[in-house]
């Protein structure tokens, strides 16, 4: 038997081809030459596009199941009712929630003189998303090259118009579905994060801040999401989960920790109705929590304006 040996890396280099639009390592690259090439195909359209909009927000997570389209909702409809013209990206295409949190679930997206037009939600919220296709129901099978001609098509063909926040509720994790929307919105105004008290949670939503980090997109923080639970008789906090989680990864990359949003049972119901638990119950815990979060990047977004 020969000597056994500690991997250290893994190399599939497997040389520049000048397809920068499709290329893993596109924020790695140091040439200057990917910009020009850029802009080809439908990035510069892509561009054209959203100019029109104001501030562009992501939400990310580590992990599936963190909730992370839920505070994507929530966030919609708190700055819908402060006033914002807002739309909502579904960039999730394996697991399209947005339709049916935003309670636009059965819509189907239309295709118009400028292209295609999104369902309009609560609030006259502007919605794209997989789950607003014909095939919504069934499930996906793209590989690569048809999930990234998706990401095109929601950035260069749909007619967002005039809106002052569109926030994209990523995948989970790193794949290439999160790196093509980082590279096709440069100009990303900010990342949340959204985590779980748990020490899993935490391991996977650190990559999700240094893919952004890589990006060059500016971290607003995390969310730490089911962070304890509120009984629904006493209304205390029961920390049955581990706590401090999300403190602990934005000490340790030097973020904030936005908010903590409770477990509450008026989530749950607000959600399966369709209707973000900050309209449907604004006194609740939770929506008190997530109009905290919203008054915060409010301020972070006109902060970077400034």
């Amino acid at each position: 038997m020969g000597e056994e040996r500690e991997i250290i890396a893994v190399n599939v280099e497997l040389g520049c081809d000048e397809r920068c639009e499709d290329c893993e390592r596109f924020f790695e690259c140091e040439s200057e030459k990917k910009w020009e090439i850029y802009h080809r195909r439908r990035m510069a359209l892509a561009r054209e596009r959203l100019k029109n909009i104001r501030w562009k927000i992501a939400v990310a997570s580590g992990k599936g199941g963190v909730g992370k389209s839920t505070v994507t909702a929530n966030l919609a409809i708190g700055f819908a009712l402060k006033g914002y013209k807002v739309g909502v990206l579904d960039h999730d295409f394996d697991g399209a929630s947005i339709p049916t949190l935003l309670g636009t679930r059965g819509k189907r997206l239309t295709l118009g003189e400028n292209g295609i037009n999104p369902v309009k939600g609560l609030k006259d919220i502007a919605i794209v998303s997989t789950g607003l296709l014909p095939q919504g129901e069934e499930v996906l099978t793209w590989f690569h090259d048809m999930r990234r001609n998706a990401t095109e098509e929601f950035l260069a063909d749909v007619n967002w118009g005039k809106l002052d926040i569109l926030l994209i509720d990523l995948p989970p994790g790193t794949s290439s579905d999160a790196v093509n929307l980082l590279q096709y919105i440069p100009d990303l105004d900010t990342v949340v994060v959204v985590t779980v008290p748990s020490e899993l949670s935490q391991n996977v939503a650190r990559k999700s801040i240094l893919l952004a980090r890589k990006a060059g997109a500016h971290v607003a923080g995390i969310v730490e999401n089911m962070s304890g639970a509120i009984c629904p008789h006493c209304k205390n906090v029961v920390d049955f989960l581990q706590k401090g989680g999300g403190e602990k990864i934005a000490r340790e990359l030097g973020v904030p920790l936005l908010e903590r949003i409770p477990m509450e049972v008026e989530v749950s119901k607000a959600s399966d109705e369709g209707i973000p638990v900050v309209f449907k119950y604004p006194e609740s815990e939770a929506a008190k929590r997530y109009m905290d979060l919203v008054e915060k990047l409010e301020e972070i977004l006109k902060k970077g304006a400034a």
